[in-house]
């Protein structure tokens, strides 16, 4: 199958794009890249320009058409494209008679121009199944497929005696500032060595969490470490979900670390609550989690290993990628 892969790609952060390419490459297609967010001025640059950002959006569009319609592809496969504008995938539709479908991690009916382009894809597929509803309520057809690891990637590493010191901690925490930061900040309050990790936190306004904010958003390496490093990683489900769970879910798993998230509808048909993740519904058990699996290393090992087990069996960027060309291969 040819497929042109539309994502972002090529930064530092944006792994999932290389790891989707990736798994499809690995059953035997033929993948173009083209990164959205970099097809036309560097993103280190436009970011930086007063107007960067919409000249830059709008030349992609003429580049991403001229792309898609210079040869027919069996696949164009979008990761989220809320910078594609409705039109340009209107004239993708009329020059190329392949398949076009998204997916995407975050809630479709956040982006505007995603919303009004739900028409135009042949399926679209989430990592929720509320979204999957929404969208279907719509009258559009959307299928559940969640994210997952990449083995070669999310796993056990050896860290260096400096590495150690940069990223041990008792609780560690990955993710960008948002409104968690509460709640950050009243662990902050009980003295866990804790470190937290990504794009805003030396902003956060939460007082009492700043002393713990050691770093910007990691990239894919230094996370893995982190991961690796911590006692317990905390992984706070975005509020956006509405039954599903994020990409560092499967991430923290097939990096053998012991997880605690809060819970999700999806979450134990995933992992074995208690066996292979611990969750928890409201900040005092939480607190009382974290008290309680600190003390116990031994059960903070069996449960990450059972975690890492399942991922590797169950929930890897292999599985989805086999996944979803079975459902394109039913239309």
């Amino acid at each position: 199958m040819t497929i042109l892969f539309v994502a972002p790609y090529f930064g530092p952060v944006h792994s999932s794009g290389r790891l989707w390419v990736k798994a499809l490459r690995k059953l035997g297609h033929e993948v173009t890249v083209f990164d959205y967010r970099q097809a036309v001025i560097p993103e280190r640059i436009y970011s930086k320009i007063r107007g960067g950002r919409r000249v830059q959006r709008l030349l992609m569009q003429f580049k991403l058409l001229q792309i898609a319609t210079r040869r027919r592809y069996d696949l164009i496969f979008v990761l989220k494209g809320e910078t594609i504008y409705p039109q340009t995938l209107c004239r993708i539709r009329e020059h190329n008679k392949g398949l076009l479908i998204n997916w995407m991690g975050d809630d479709p009916m956040n982006f505007p121009n995603i919303r009004a382009s739900l028409g135009f894809y042949d399926i679209f597929f989430t990592i929720d199944r509320g979204w999957v509803q929404k969208v279907q309520a719509l009258g559009y057809r959307a299928e559940h497929l969640p994210y997952g690891c990449d083995p070669e990637v999310h796993k056990k590493v050896s860290l260096s005696p400096m590495e150690r010191k940069e990223f041990e901690a008792d609780l560690c925490y990955v993710g960008r500032l948002d409104d968690r930061g509460t709640m950050l900040g009243k662990l902050a309050i009980n003295s866990y060595r804790m470190k937290v990790w990504g794009y805003g936190w030396e902003r956060t306004p939460v007082q009492s969490l700043r002393p713990y904010v050691v770093g910007s958003a990691l990239d894919e390496t230094g996370m893995v470490k982190a991961f690796n490093a911590a006692r317990t990683v905390l992984n706070l489900q975005p509020t956006q979900l509405i039954t599903g769970v994020n990409f560092k879910t499967h991430e923290i798993a097939g990096c053998g670390a012991f997880q605690l998230t809060d819970f999700k509808p999806e979450l134990p048909e995933m992992y074995e609550p208690g066996k292979e993740i611990v969750y928890f519904r409201s900040f005092e058990e939480l607190k009382e989690l974290i008290d309680r699996y600190l003390r116990d290393e031994r059960e903070r090992r069996r449960i990450a290993e059972a975690a890492q087990k399942r991922a590797y069996s169950e929930h890897t960027l292999d599985h989805r990628a086999k996944r979803l060309i079975e459902i394109l291969r039913e239309l």
